[in-house]
């Protein structure tokens, strides 16, 4: 038997092969167009708070959860020096951060110590209480914020640290053995294994960022 002959006589209807190149060529230049549709549509849908809230139920930075839902749970407005923890010394402070960092204010303010190595102090700008708080390591979530659809929520950097800044509607804030409580614009951020919170409820976005980057060492 002469196999190769046999085969040879086979009448087999192969498909055109220009016909299905161009088909292959058709969906090639079809592919990247799609993309860019889709990339659009989330572009789009992005700019509205209520379709923004669909697709981003979260996010995490450090120590500090974020959550978007429909409808805030009951929460009052309160000062922001309330609940920050035990008052400390600025040797105590530096003990638990060594690379505690303080605004640039005249006088040095209060340092309250809470559980969880959470850091916090009260100071002024432009007149109004700036709270800063200082998260120390990577010992799960110990913050949580819940916001609606009427809160802005944008990426920023502070130096070469990825940011949040909130504003707008007011959010929920939580911290353990604390009530909650009605917040105003906050910017967060990680860097060094430390998570900064930076609120004021007439903060704006460019002083939040301007004080973020002005910190020092204490």
């Amino acid at each position: 038997m002469d196999l190769e002959r046999e085969l040879r006589a086979l009448r087999v209807e192969w498909p055109a092969t220009p016909v299905l190149a161009s088909q292959l060529r058709r969906r090639r230049r079809r592919w990247p167009l799609a993309v860019a549709v889709a990339l659009a549509a989330i572009a789009v849908a992005f700019a509205v708070p209520q379709s923004r809230a669909s697709i981003l139920h979260f996010f995490d930075i450090g120590r500090v959860h974020v959550r978007i839902v429909d409808t805030l749970p009951p929460a009052q407005e309160k000062p922001l020096s309330v609940g920050l923890g035990k008052r400390v010394s600025l040797q105590e402070a530096r003990a638990v951060f060594p690379g505690l960092l303080l605004p640039a204010t005249a006088t040095a303010p209060a340092l309250y110590l809470a559980h969880g190595n959470v850091l916090s102090l009260v100071f002024v700008h432009e007149g109004e209480p700036v709270l800063l708080s200082e998260l120390l390591g990577g010992g799960g979530i110990y913050l949580k914020k819940l916001a609606a659809g009427s809160t802005g929520i944008e990426e920023v950097h502070v130096g070469d640290a990825f940011g949040l800044w909130l504003s707008g509607g007011p959010h929920v804030f939580f911290t353990p053995q604390r009530s909650s409580r009605l917040a105003g614009n906050v910017l967060l951020w990680e860097s060094d294994s430390t998570t900064y919170r930076l609120e004021g409820r007439k903060l704006g976005k460019s002083e939040a960022l301007a004080i973020a980057e002005s910190l020092r060492r204490g």
